[in-house]
Parts: structure tokens; sequence; C-alpha cells
């Protein structure tokens, strides 16, 4: 009996479907039938071929375009980028380019004891470029000889950094890696996305617990730029002893600076510099960024290092970004 009442049920239901149809079908006669389609499949979160998708997290690269003469180059589109990972195209997904960023930028100036005939100098290109920060920047400033002190922390105000500077003096050894252990923690306080961190210094490590190996891991796990003014005795100058052996931070600044994506610039003791015009242009420089934005083909698995190389598909171009990123780290880079 309940098998023929199911049997019924179903005749009766297709009998109503049928009558529905002719109906339908005798209102609209030039109407033609169109096949129905299965509906779709509803994908499997443990199908690989899905997970992509739900886990890969989008890198952002800010990257840096010179020309052959130092000058910035701000008229790119995104056509004019290659984006590789591992050697593996990426297709970008966003791009931009921003004229007037906002930053973060931490200031560090060496007050060792080698710095006594060129702290003036140091400080006074400090003030210039605190000079030239934007109401919307912020900074703060670290000292650094045998230790590292925060001297102040973040401001929009360019005269509590001035009053800082004050009262620096010179002596001690150099620890600059814990300067730049301090100066990253530091930043986690940033409220902007561009974070910069500006060494002011005139010679190599002497004294810091942490060495170069830990700070280049630090560096490429956080989202700063290192900026790096080395300040040379001079030369050419035969009455100013020379120490061949500070010579050796110019690779140390390199490595910094590399790792990060930033810049070395080179400054000598007793030579008169336009330092208010060489703040302009390093403002001018980091206050502008291409970034171009891409979810990794290879997918997000592991905790893997991954090398990035970006090109630019312009003759005579120079560009600087991070050389890579961390799986499943802070991927928002600047």
């Amino acid at each position: 009996m309940k098998a023929n009442r199911l049997l019924l049920s179903g005749t009766f239901a297709l009998t109503f479907f049928l009558l529905v149809g002719l109906m339908s079908a005798a209102q609209n006669p030039a109407q033609e039938s169109v096949p129905s389609q299965p509906a779709p499949a509803i994908p499997d979160p443990q199908d690989p071929r899905y997970r992509l998708n739900v886990e890969v997290e989008l890198v952002n690269f800010t990257a840096t375009v010179h020309d052959e003469g130092g000058k910035y180059l701000d008229n790119l589109s995104a056509d004019d980028f290659q984006l590789f990972e591992d050697g593996q195209e990426q297709r970008i997904s966003f791009f931009s380019h921003d004229l007037r960023v906002p930053i973060s930028v931490g200031v560090l100036v060496d007050t060792s004891g080698s710095m006594r005939h060129k702290l003036q100098q140091a400080l006074q290109t400090v003030r210039e470029i605190a000079l030239a920060l934007s109401p919307q920047d912020e900074m703060f400033l670290i000292n650094f000889s045998s230790g590292a002190e925060v001297r102040n922390k973040f401001t929009s105000s360019s005269q509590d950094v001035l009053r800082s500077l004050r009262e620096l003096k010179s002596g001690g050894e150099t620890a600059a890696y814990d300067a730049i252990g301090l100066a990253v923690k530091e930043m986690q306080q940033a409220k902007h996305n561009k974070k910069i961190l500006l060494l002011v210094t005139d010679g190599f490590d002497t004294r810091s617990q942490l060495n170069a190996d830990q700070v280049e891991e630090l560096l490429k796990r956080s989202s700063v730029l290192v900026y790096a003014i080395g300040i040379d005795d001079d030369d050419d100058d035969p009455l100013l002893l020379r120490r061949t052996r500070y010579h050796i931070y110019h690779y140390m600044l390199n490595k910094l600076a590399g790792v990060s994506g930033g810049r070395t610039f080179r400054l000598f003791t007793g030579r008169n510099y336009a330092l208010q015009s060489l703040a302009q242009l390093l403002l001018e420089e980091l206050h502008q960024q291409y970034t171009l934005s891409y979810y990794p083909s290879s997918g997000g698995e592991g905790t893997d290092w991954r090398n990035v190389e970006i090109k630019v598909r312009k003759d005579g171009s120079q560009i600087r970004h991070r050389p890579g990123y961390y799986v499943n780290s802070a991927l928002a880079q600047q």
C-alpha cells in the first residue's frame, strides 16, 4: 500500500508539472525552449583546486624607480612593470602610484666617540629632514653609542624633534644593530603604512648584542625601509686622521639598505652641502611610491622565504624594492 501511495503521489506531481509546462508554452508560443543546465556543484573546501583562492594572501610590494640621472620616474603604468616570484612571473592584481604618501620616520643618530667632529653635520641633516616633514607625517628619534635610547617618541611636531637634538653629545662605542632592533620595535606604534628608518652614522657596529644576521632577518620580517646617511672623513684632506677601518661600514649600510629596499647616501666631513636640498630630495622620494599587489600562483603553504624581482620595461631605468618576503608573515610591504 505504501509503495502504491508513493507511485500515485509521483504520478500526480509529474502530471501537474506537465500541465504547467503546456500552459506556459501556449502563452509564449514564440519562445524557444532552453535546455536546462545542471546546478553547479558546491566546492569542497578540502579540494586543493579551491584552497588557493581561500588561503593565498595578497602580497604588496612598493617600488622606487629612477632614470639614469637619478631622477624619480613618476609617469609609469602597470604595463611598464613585470613581477616575478622565485623566477615565475605573477599577474599584477592591483597597481597604484601615490604622489603624496604620509610616512612614519624613525631617525637613528650615531653619537659614538668617532662622531665627535661629525656630530654637528649629522644633527643639522636631521634638523632639515624634520623641518621638511609635512603635518601628516610623524617621526621618532633614537640616539645610539654604547647603547640605544629613544629620545623622542612619534610626533608630528618638528619642534619636538629639534628640542630632542639639542643635548646630544658624542662618546662611547657604536651599537647600531641594537638601535635598529629598538627602532623596529618602536615602529610598531606607527600610524602610517609606509615606514622608514633613517640611519645617520660614520662607523660599523662595535658594541651591539644583536649581530648582522639577526638584524637582516628582522628587517626581512618587517615592513620598514632603511635609508642610511654615511658621514666619512674626507680622504682629500691630509690634515684629517684617516681611519680606513671605518670605511668598512659602507658594506654594512649598503647591506641594510638593500635587504629592506632602501638607499644609502654618503657625506664627507668638512664639505659644504645643501642639506636643505638633500632633505627635500630624500623626502620627495619617500613620499612617492608605486604599489604592486598580486596573489602568488604558488600558494601560501609553509613559511619559506620567497624571492621577488620587479622589472621595468623602460630603458635606463633603475628600480629598488624589497628582495622578497616570508610566506605567512606580515605581507603588507612598504
